[in-house]
């Protein structure tokens, strides 16, 4: 099985370095198929503006460009051009120009934002709420996952329980809107992220949850192992523990992307 990591942020986002040195610290880490994925974020249609964490309008064809060449020179490793996008309310229309954009390998759908309000930014953020605000942006939070599956523009679903980041849950059961979501995304044919990174947030429980993984491996969702990266040493951060649980809950293949096409290998530890 070739080690494959595709969701990784350099610093034409919010990541610490740039592709270079993720490609030269992947290699050493036996990666032999390496995507970018810098944030894509957009609130209205013709933005010019955007916050200072995502990859900025003007640099757009230069974040294409320099990941393209620096495929060239490396032709010993697979590098894949992909981005992550920031899903909000009715965003699609003014997403989808990118998110078919034919130099993508492959786009991942996230959801940050319930509304207006960043979910993962800051602890800061959760602490004053009421336990009935948190129930309510629980089951905001995943009729936006659903929403963001339905638009059909997104290849790989990012983190999808990320709203459990700071380990405030919900005290009213939200299993049919996850089941909901779930189905959407079976529906759209997308791939699931394993996310590693969330192995070391404070919910110290990887995207999604081993409950949530089961119930995408009885819907035969496809899946992925990244660790969104925003730093290169992090590029294959807790991989043989996520392949593990991935065996535990019944996955043998994983699943692997080239322009826009997603294939399967087998999973091996």
């Amino acid at each position: 099985m070739k080690r494959a990591s595709y969701h990784n942020h350099t610093v034409f986002s919010d990541g610490a370095e740039t592709p270079d040195v993720f490609l030269s610290v992947a290699q050493t880490q036996g990666v032999e198929i390496l995507g970018f994925a810098d944030h894509y974020y957009r609130d209205a249609p013709g933005q010019t503006q955007v916050p200072e964490w995502a990859l900025k309008p003007h640099l757009e064809n230069r974040y294409f460009e320099v990941i393209q060449a620096l495929a060239k020179r490396n032709p010993a490793t697979e590098i894949r051009i992909g981005m992550e996008f920031d899903w909000l309310d009715n965003s699609a229309a003014w997403l989808a120009p990118m998110a078919r954009d034919p130099r993508l390998d492959y786009a991942i759908g996230s959801v940050h934002y319930v509304g207006k309000e960043s979910i993962d930014n800051v602890r800061a953020f959760w602490e004053p709420l009421s336990q009935d605000e948190i129930d309510v942006l629980h089951q905001q939070f995943w009729i936006a996952v659903k929403q963001m599956a339905e638009s059909r523009l997104f290849d790989i679903a990012g983190h999808i329980d990320l709203i459990k980041k700071f380990a405030f849950y919900p005290a009213v059961d939200v299993t049919p809107l996850i089941r909901d979501a779930l189905d959407a995304i079976k529906a759209a044919d997308m791939t699931v992220e394993l996310n590693t990174s969330g192995w070391v947030k404070d919910c110290q429980e990887c995207y999604p949850s081993e409950a949530i993984l089961r119930a995408c491996r009885h819907r035969e969702i496809p899946i992925t192992v990244s660790s969104d990266a925003h730093r290169a040493r992090f590029v294959c951060s807790n991989f043989s523990r996520a392949y593990d649980l991935l065996m535990r809950v019944g996955y043998t293949k994983i699943a692997r992307f080239r322009a826009r096409e997603r294939f399967l290998e087998p999973l091996e530890p």
